[in-house]
């Protein structure tokens, strides 16, 4: 008698979105078994930009896993006092939970990185490193049952909180190093939302 098809061996690839802002358009796509992954990044955008422009974006895509990065380009330009800090932080906060309900309206599993912090450089500034760490202490209170958190900094940086030289291309962008050790970490997790569709 001839044996079952393995469910795995016969099951479509599952289609992973990278959906973001220019660090989510840089992005060195993995290429692992079972993924078809897809790249609908936007340089330049703000976190604003991208939460009204997912659904037309992503939805045509037919997501099952959604990955996003974004949240940097509001916050690069940090010159104000702390009301127009809080206002930009609000922004982005409320930006990335947006992006989030909304792909889980479609359907698809979320894997949300939080935002990469900045590489040593002129322009790397410690207020826009410490509203980068704020919002990404809070990313954790977006994680449910298919919502995980992948964070970049404790892949990409050393011990001072700014990416490695080795990882990164310029200040705000990372190096193809600086993606296959992001991609050593979102593996499992693609691994775990797969398991869950």
């Amino acid at each position: 008698m001839e044996a079952s098809a393995n469910p795995e061996e016969t099951r479509p690839p599952l289609r992973v979105v990278f959906f973001g802002d220019s660090r989510a358009d840089w992005w060195r796509l993995p290429a692992l078994p079972g993924f078809q992954c897809l790249n609908a990044g936007v340089p330049g955008a703000t976190a604003p930009y991208l939460a009204r422009r997912f659904t037309a974006m992503v939805a045509p895509l037919r997501p099952d896993i959604v990955v996003v990065q974004m949240g940097v380009n509001d916050l690069v330009e940090l010159t104000g006092g702390a009301p127009e800090r809080e206002r930009l932080m609000m922004g982005v906060r409320a930006a990335i939970a947006s992006v989030v309900a909304d792909a889980r309206a479609l359907g698809a599993r979320v894997i949300l990185t939080t935002i990469f912090p900045l590489a040593r450089g002129p322009y790397a500034g410690r207020a826009v490193q410490e509203a980068i760490a704020a919002i990404n202490q809070g990313l954790a209170s977006l994680v449910a049952p298919q919502v995980q958190l992948l964070d970049s900094a404790a892949v990409l940086c050393g011990p001072d909180g700014y990416v490695r030289d080795a990882y990164a291309d310029d200040e705000a962008h990372l190096s193809a190093a600086g993606y296959q050790a992001l991609n050593a970490a979102l593996a499992p997790l693609l691994r775990v939302a797969a398991e869950q569709a």
